[in-house]
Order: structure tokens, then C-alpha cells, then sequence
């Protein structure tokens, strides 16, 4: 990497009780030739532990404390109000990602002009088992909504700051700001692109929680659905229920001279407010984005 390239550069790293990673963490990209002179602004979450201590051993790292612990998604924009320069990268605290990848996506966004770059996890790459269910529901609700292949949820991602920048009341404050950045990217029609990275298995204990978490990628999926396609995925569940309703309610009252069944009528009235909910909510989607392009028109 040119030295004007690695001037261009700011990596923000969350960080919430990864007291035995973060130092380790930040000599390996230190220790990088490329990388040894790029900023790096930590966020200090809240942590319990020495974390703030650790990461303030490294000379030349900017750390930043949350008194308390206010999620990755408000670490990210806490961070992001600090970076004075063109592009600022994603980098997890707890050693899973490698300063070779971190490179990658650097170069990938400056060669190509994109607006974005994300790391995407190979088949060389540890899987927290804990997280496969949430993930995998996830992604099923996320498979209707992107355009296109994308790790969704990888920690190592890049982007030009004043993009960023302009999403960041957006970002969930705690769970779910990756997922969420590259659905807006992709809704605003970003430029972006993906690199291949390895992921190795993080050190210390991972904060994840089965049932809050759990809880939270539920909550995430539908806010996701709300924010960027309420239609496309209410509307399409709603005609099927009205659909199958119908289907039923007639078959019954040919075959059993019964007349439409109760189930029946339920499942066309269920559908019918669905279809109506998904409408309602696509307006409101729909209006939220207008007003934002308008007010990006005229500054």
C-alpha cells in the first residue's frame, strides 16, 4: 500500500471485554508493512474488564470509552464521528480477522472506486456454531431482500466515510449494523464490491447469548423487512393466505354443501390485512427514502 493510500484509511474496532484479544489484535496490524502506519480508533464498549487498558499499550491507537456498554451498531457510529479520513474499515476486536484481508478490501475500494467493500467468508473459515440458527433463519428472510450474494453479517468490511456517514442514525444501535449497512448500500445503489477473507476462530469467550440474541435476530429480521421491502415480503405472504383461504373456503362449500369454513374465512381476512399492512408499510418505506434522496439533492 502507497503511503498517501494508508493516510487515507481509519479502521475502527469495537471492542466489549476482549481484554486477551485487542492487543494482539492491534500489533498484528501494526506489525503489517503495509498497514503499520494506517489510524485506528478503538471503541472501548463499556467493557468490565482491562480492555481500555490493553488497547491504550499500542502507540499511535486512538481509544474511545463508553462509560457503559451501548452495542456494536453505536461503537461503529461513535467511531465514525472521530474519522477524518476518506475511508473507514470495520475490524473485529477478538482476533478473527487477518490484516492481510483487512489490506485486500482496502485495495479493492481504492482500485475500483467503490463506495463499499466487504469481506466474504470462505469455506477455509471458522463458524460459531452458537450463531448457525440465527443465522441461517436470517438469511432466509434476507435471501427475498438482497440483489445479489453477499456476507451480510462479516465484521470486515469498508467504506468511503462521507457514505457512511450519511446512514449512521440508521444503524441499529446494538445488534445487527452489519447486516444493516449492506442493505442500505444496496437499496441506495452504492458501488460496491467483495473480497475473499479466512476467519479464525476468535479468542476469549464470545459475548452471544441463545435466547437474546436469538430474540434479537427475530426482531432485526422484521425490522429489516419493515425498512426495505414491507411489500415484497407481507404482500406476497398476504395473497398467498387470501389464496389458499379461498381455495379451501370454495372447495368445502362445493364438496360439503357447508358453506365458506370458519378456518377459511380467517386465513382471507388475515390475508387481506397483511396485503393492506405490506401496502401501508412500503408508502412509509418508500417516503422515508424520497424525503432522504431530496434532502441529499440539496445540499
Amino acid at each position: 500500500m502507497n503511503m498517501q493510500l494508508s493516510k487515507d484509511v481509519t479502521v475502527i474496532i469495537p471492542a466489549y471485554n476482549e481484554s486477551k484479544s485487542i492487543k494482539m489484535t492491534l500489533e498484528e496490524v501494526r506489525n503489517f508493512d503495509a498497514l503499520s502506519d494506517i489510524d485506528i480508533i478503538v471503541i472501548d464498549d463499556g467493557s468490565k474488564d482491562n480492555t481500555f487498558e490493553q488497547a491504550s499499550t499500542i502507540a499511535g491507537v486512538k481509544v474511545i470509552r463508553h462509560p457503559n456498554n451501548k452495542g456494536y451498531g453505536s461503537a461503529i457510529s461513535t467511531g465514525t464521528r472521530h474519522v477524518t479520513t476518506k475511508y473507514v474499515a470495520w475490524y473485529d476486536a477478538d482476533a478473527q480477522h487477518r490484516p492481510e484481508d483487512l489490506y485486500g478490501i482496502i485495495r479493492e475500494i481504492n482500485n475500483k472506486n467503490l463506495d463499499y467493500c466487504i469481506g466474504v467468508r470462505g469455506k477455509d473459515s471458522h463458524v460459531e456454531k452458537s450463531r448457525m440458527i440465527g443465522k441461517f433463519f436470517l438469511g432466509l428472510i434476507l435471501s427475498f431482500i438482497l440483489s445479489e450474494k453477499i456476507d451480510y453479517n462479516s465484521g470486515l468490511r469498508i467504506f468511503k466515510t462521507n457514505v457512511l456517514s450519511l446512514f449512521l442514525s440508521s444503524l441499529p444501535k446494538r445488534f445487527g449494523a452489519s447486516t444493516v449497512s449492506t442493505l442500505i448500500m444496496q437499496e441506495h445503489n452504492y458501488a460496491g464490491g467483495t473480497v475473499p477473507i479466512v476467519v479464525r476462530r476468535r479468542i476469549g469467550k464470545s459475548s452471544v447469548r441463545q435466547v437474546r440474541d436469538g430474540i434479537n435476530t427475530i426482531l432485526l429480521a422484521f425490522n429489516v423487512i419493515l425498512m426495505f421491502r414491507p411489500l415484497q415480503v407481507f404482500g406476497v405472504v398476504g395473497v398467498l393466505s387470501m389464496a389458499v383461504g379461498s381455495a379451501y373456503g370454495i372447495y368445502t362449500a362445493l364438496t360439503q354443501d357447508l358453506g365458506i369454513p370458519i378456518l377459511a374465512a380467517v386465513l382471507i381476512f388475515f390475508g387481506l390485512q397483511l396485503f393492506v399492512f405490506g401496502i401501508i408499510a412500503h408508502l412509509i418505506s418508500q417516503i422515508r427514502r424520497d424525503l432522504f434522496e431530496q434532502n441529499q439533492g440539496g445540499r
